[in-house]
């Protein structure tokens, strides 16, 4: 997302040169659009993970998720207290940033960790922090 559809070999931090893989054909006007949701992911009053925006020197671009380890009938509530802990649902987050002029990509997967927003997506907002510049 954050490179348009350009494919990037990914790389570890340390490494600075990129070698493009191949380019997804997607019109440039949709990429604005999914960028912007990205963005109000974090930055937006009801972004999912609006918590790690709030303080942020740049616009951040994610996505937050949750994957379910076991399946919960439609009509039946899921109580994390009530069962082991090796079934609770996993926390995701995809981001990059500055959101319009990328520089990194974190993904973050927190096995049996609840919700993305509020368990993975500060995971990458310290990453990123630690690598563009800050205190972490």
């Amino acid at each position: 997302m954050a490179n348009r559809g350009l494919l990037i070999t990914p790389h570890i931090v340390q490494q600075t040169q990129k070698s493009v893989l191949q380019t997804i054909p997607v019109q440039s006007q949709h990429w604005d659009t999914i960028i912007a949701a990205m963005v109000n992911v974090v930055h937006g009053k009801r972004g999912t993970a609006r918590r790690i925006g709030k303080k942020s020197p740049y616009k951040i671009g994610g996505k937050t998720g949750t994957a379910q380890v076991f399946t919960v009938k439609q009509d039946k509530k899921y109580n994390a207290k009530k069962i082991a802990k090796k079934l609770h649902d996993h926390a995701l987050f995809i981001s990059f940033a500055p959101a319009y002029q990328p520089r990194i990509a974190v993904a973050v997967i927190v096995e049996n960790g609840g919700h993305g927003g509020s368990v993975a997506a500060p995971i990458a907002a310290k990453v990123m922090k630690h690598y563009l510049g800050g205190d972490e």
